[in-house]
């Protein structure tokens, strides 16, 4: 799967390095992944992975293709609502414990978060920006947390 989405993103995004681009591909993929599982749950991801994500969707017969692939087999769609959108529609505690709750999902079938993964991800910017948590303290949440 991240042979055939590099082939259609690496052309589109031609200023990013190699080794970014494939994490971004990566982090895009691990994204669907867990969003095929968790259903309407909101969990937003960097600009740079969204970036990626959009240009998937471009090819739709190839995204189309990409989703069937996925744990659940559905179509995901996209919705350009900001956090700070969603916030207003939602109650705040629900949103917290909805971008805190997939953390365990990503530990757990992906493994721990690496310097360069974690910050494509907007909730662990947040927890060790406005937290101060550390990445071993986000990763040892994802151990300990129940599924």
């Amino acid at each position: 799967m991240v042979d055939q989405a590099l082939r259609v993103v690496r052309p589109r995004l031609p200023d990013r390095p190699d080794d970014e681009l494939t994490i971004q591909v990566e982090e895009c993929l691990r994204f669907l992944v867990i969003a095929s599982e968790a259903g309407q749950k909101f969990f937003p991801l960097s600009k740079e992975v969204d970036e990626v994500w959009h240009e998937l969707i471009t090819e739709t017969r190839d995204y189309q293709e990409l989703c069937a692939a996925l744990p659940t087999g559905r179509f995901l769609h996209h919705s350009g609502i900001t956090l700070s959108e969603y916030a207003v529609l939602h109650d705040r505690r629900a949103v917290v414990s909805e971008m805190l709750a997939w953390i365990p999902t990503y530990v757990s079938r992906f493994g721990e978060f690496t310097p360069n993964r974690a910050r494509h991800w907007v909730i662990c910017t947040f927890l060790q920006e406005e937290l101060g948590m550390t990445l071993a303290e986000i990763n040892q949440l994802g151990r300990s947390a129940k599924l």
